[in-house]
């Protein structure tokens, strides 16, 4: 637990300081110097970017995550594990790449008349989808070296502080959108650079082969995980992106460009979480080697709690101060406001199972968590397609709301009946009441005139009475070592 609580910690920093670049860069800079169609065209290049990406990796971080134990060996270059690794991506890119070339034609006949702007930059996806394959596959080989913050680094600061630079150019003129756009693509590409510099510095990174450790038998492991891989990380990338993508085809890339200027700040609720279940991942996929389930366990009940308490904070603190993040978007967003409610709530609700998602596909199990992903998927799309119609961009957040409290209840009954991992207690219904009580407290304050001021001031004031309260009835051991910790008690 040790591992995962300092890399947890040292990733939430790290998470965090890239949440203030990107409140900088996506919450500030981008409603006041960029028309809200360009927004939503930044946006539709990553959605398309995240799930051709996924798509092209073949599952093959599901192999690392579960299957790398088994080729650990520093003293052999890890038995040629980078080698497949790299080969398995260059297979992918290469289906990637004949895709494309076969839809382009469909997506100038389908967006000519309606969205032309696409058309413009269709052909970045090309060194994107490339990028960010190989920046997934060496972050996934990084955190099984047990670092799982160089990776959020680069990819949440470096990235976000090239991004800011060429905002801050295009605000002052000195670039136009279009080249803007490729300044952004250049950025969005760096991370694999400095991630593959940051191994090689390391002697991390070797490409000789060792075939002939891949015995029958491990192969077949690896193929098995990797086909449900790439099915179950599909269905992620779709069920976490294919909302921006519906969005434009129903309604608009303007449309879009307020949904994802709204769902940004509700992201924000699941920040720690990220860095939490690339860590754990490592730890859990060892201990199934060992079959472990009380460190199994452990884990997911802890991190279900903790999660949890970051995570109504979070959203309380967000919420409470939802008049004053329309004065830093300006009121051009104002469609947008319960898609921060529902998107927030929604990664409350993620954050409150913990890492049960790793723990299914670590598990020998591993096929059914493929099984939740697609039917997650293929809720998110039907909730979509009937509530976009319906509520617009407030439909595609219900729908998001709607179908993650679906999944994550799947995936709690199918650890409880497998496992008997019980993860809930009243705690959490104590948490529940400390944020409502938090927040009241917060709703009562006068609003200051100044919204930087009323901010700080509410924002202080919900943590505190938060702090105190779980402190005081002692929500956490952990929570409380840590405060006493703090203030050297």
């Amino acid at each position: 637990m040790g591992i995962i609580r300092q890399q947890t910690i040292k990733g939430t920093v790290v998470s965090y300081i890239g949440a203030i670049l990107g409140l900088v860069n996506t919450g500030i800079l981008f409603p006041r110097f960029f028309a809200a169609d360009q927004i939503g065209l930044i946006l539709w290049l990553g959605a398309i970017t995240t799930i051709a990406a996924q798509f092209s990796s073949l599952g093959f971080n599901n192999v690392t995550a579960r299957l790398f134990p088994y080729f650990r060996n520093e003293n052999i270059n890890h038995n040629g594990y980078l080698f497949i690794l790299f080969w398995v991506g260059m297979a992918g890119f290469v289906l990637s790449l004949i895709s494309y070339f076969i839809l382009q034609p469909l997506a100038v006949d389908l967006y000519h008349d309606d969205s032309p702007l696409y058309l413009d930059y269709l052909i970045y996806l090309i060194p994107l989808v490339f990028f960010t394959l190989f920046y997934n596959l060496f972050e996934g080989f990084n955190r099984v070296m047990y670092d799982a913050v160089s990776g959020t680094i680069f990819r949440d600061i470096v990235f976000k502080i090239f991004n800011l630079t060429f905002i801050l150019l295009f605000a002052f003129e000195a670039i136009d959108f279009s080249q803007f756009v490729f300044y952004y693509v250049l950025a969005y590409c760096s991370p694999t650079v400095f991630l593959f510099i940051l191994l090689w510095r390391r002697g991390q990174i070797s490409f000789a082969s060792n075939l002939k450790f891949v015995t029958p038998e491990l192969r077949k492991s690896m193929t098995s995980v990797s086909v449900f891989g790439i099915l179950n990380g599909l269905s992620d990338k779709l069920a976490n992106q294919i909302d921006r993508i519906m969005i434009v085809s129903f309604i608009g890339l303007g449309a879009n460009g307020v949904f994802g200027i709204m769902a940004y700040f509700g992201v924000l609720v699941s920040m720690p979480a990220r860095t939490l279940r690339k860590i754990s991942s490592t730890v859990i996929a060892e201990a199934w080697k060992r079959n472990d389930l009380m460190t199994i366990s452990k884990i997911y009940s802890q991190s279900g709690l903790h999660q949890f308490m970051v995570g109504c904070l979070l959203f309380i603190g967000i919420w409470v101060n939802i008049d004053n993040v329309f004065e830093i978007v300006t009121d051009k967003f104002a469609d947008g406001r319960y898609v921060i409610f529902f998107i927030g709530l929604a990664h409350v609700v993620q954050m409150l199972s913990g890492v049960s998602g790793v723990i299914i596909q670590s598990s020998p199990y591993y096929k059914m968590q493929t099984v939740l992903m697609g039917s997650y998927g293929l809720l998110v799309i039907i909730t979509n397609v009937i509530m976009i119609p319906i509520w617009g961009i407030n439909g595609a957040a219900v729908a998001s709301l709607l179908s993650t409290l679906l999944f994550n209840l799947a995936k709690y009954l199918f650890l409880l009946k497998k496992y008997q991992f019980q993860p809930f207690n009243f705690k959490y219904l104590l948490v529940i009441v400390i944020s409502l009580t938090a927040y009241y407290f917060g709703y009562l304050l006068p609003k200051m005139d100044w919204y930087v001021i009323d901010i700080a001031l509410r924002s202080c004031l919900v943590g505190g009475v938060y702090v105190i309260l779980s402190y005081a009835l002692h929500i956490s051991t952990d929570f409380n070592l840590f405060v006493k910790k703090q203030l050297k008690l």
